[in-house]
């Protein structure tokens, strides 16, 4: 019997979910502080979806893989089978792209995946997520026609791309320097070199300004530079495992306290546009 079978059925009908044995060992700080995106300014499509969201979504779909592994087993489990039915060999039940109310009006008009998909969500907090519902149809799909990514509970579906206006042309942020060069009988190495590395500096300031101005000047916005691992890992076990501050200060003694705790969380929530559930299990807005 699987660790899901063991576990107590919710009146919904889907299992409580466990949480890896991990997650309950106290863990030690870590330096994990990364970049959410490669460039500097927000990459937006005419839908204001970000490339900064995106990754966001992205790392905190992967913290809630690795701290809370019910989330994808319980999609295979319990919503899968129904999907793979009602899909069969259709080509259109779900189309990349597809926004989760057209995908019902074109494919769930009588209401059989919707229950299953919106109670599955609901055990991690997760029904009024559209991009979550979105992401779950994708991946369902990408399942039902690749038995390997199904058996390894591949999660991409939940990775969003963004495709957005460019800011600056090929043309525009091209970037060229130019030196008469090096005469040996007019000047040392060391004094040629200081002046090169002089002027070059001044060009790449100038360069530098020149972009950031144009960037500016058409809405470009700056992202956030770094966001923290460890607190997408707290608010993947805060949210969707159901930890209290508390449990989750137990196993990051490090954190000092709860307030630094729900902060963190809230931080991420903030990035990745997501409702913290209250304590009473309801929702706010990060």
């Amino acid at each position: 019997m699987s660790r899901i079978d063991r576990e107590l059925r919710s009146p919904s009908g889907f299992a409580k979910h466990q949480h890896e044995p991990s997650a309950n060992k106290p863990t030690k700080p870590r330096n994990n502080r990364q970049g959410l995106t490669a460039g500097e300014y927000i990459l937006s499509d005419r839908h204001d979806n970000n490339n900064q969201v995106a990754r966001a979504r992205w790392e905190f779909i992967q913290a809630v893989h690795r701290k809370v592994p019910a989330f994808g087993e319980q999609l295979r489990k319990d919503v899968y089978p129904t999907f793979a039915r009602l899909a069969g060999k259709r080509k259109d039940y779900w189309e990349t792209g597809w926004k989760f109310p057209t995908w019902q009006v074109h494919s769930d008009r009588k209401n059989q995946l919707t229950p299953l998909l919106l109670a599955w969500a609901g055990a991690f907090n997760l029904e009024k997520e559209a991009w979550i519902l979105e992401g779950a149809l994708q991946t369902l799909s990408i399942w039902h026609k690749f038995a390997d990514a199904r058996r390894s509970l591949d999660l991409q579906g939940f990775r969003p791309n963004v495709c957005g206006q460019i800011l600056i042309g090929d043309g525009e942020h091209r970037f060229s320097f130019e030196d008469w060069g090096w005469d040996p009988q007019l000047s040392s190495w060391r004094a040629f070199g200081a002046n090169v590395r002089k002027r070059f500096e001044t060009h790449l300031r100038a360069y530098e300004k020149r972009i950031r101005t144009l960037v500016q000047d058409r809405g470009g916005r700056r992202v956030i530079a770094r966001y923290s691992v460890e607190h997408m890992e707290w608010l993947a076990l805060y949210h969707c495992g159901d930890w209290s501050l508390d449990r989750i200060l137990k196993c990051s003694p490090h954190a000092g306290d709860k307030t630094t705790i729900s902060k963190g969380l809230h931080k991420a929530a903030q990035l990745a546009h997501l409702e913290v559930r209250t304590k009473r299990g309801k929702l706010k807005s990060p």
